[in-house]
């Protein structure tokens, strides 16, 4: 169990975004679990994982931009969208506050 405030926080260098860490995979379950949150200002823009990777996001609070850097996706609280993860994306928050749950899902 992780509370909510807890877990390892890994902030971006070139954004105000912050990635915590739920649930690392393992060979078994090859996907990780994360919190992000992010305010407005310059997008994360994120390189290509492995060939295969798909990310998984459901916005809770304030509104996202999120995808592929040529399709990326605006979402609200409650939306959710899933996009290939093996091509170059972005997120970018809308609003203060925002934060969402995030999968990686990894081949």
């Amino acid at each position: 169990m992780i509370r909510a405030g807890e877990g390892p926080r890994i902030p971006s260098e070139r954004s105000d975004f912050i990635g915590t860490l739920l649930s690392a995979g393992s060979r078994h379950a090859r996907r990780d679990i994360y919190i992000l949150e992010q305010e407005p200002g310059p997008p994360r823009q994120a390189a290509p994982h492995i060939p295969g990777s798909v990310e998984h996001v459901v916005v809770a609070a304030g509104r996202l931009r999120c995808g592929p850097v040529d399709a990326a996706v605006e979402l609200a609280p409650g939306d959710y969208a899933s996009f290939p993860g093996d091509v170059p994306h972005l997120y970018e928050a809308l609003e203060p506050g925002t934060w969402a749950v995030h999968l990686m899902e990894h081949p």
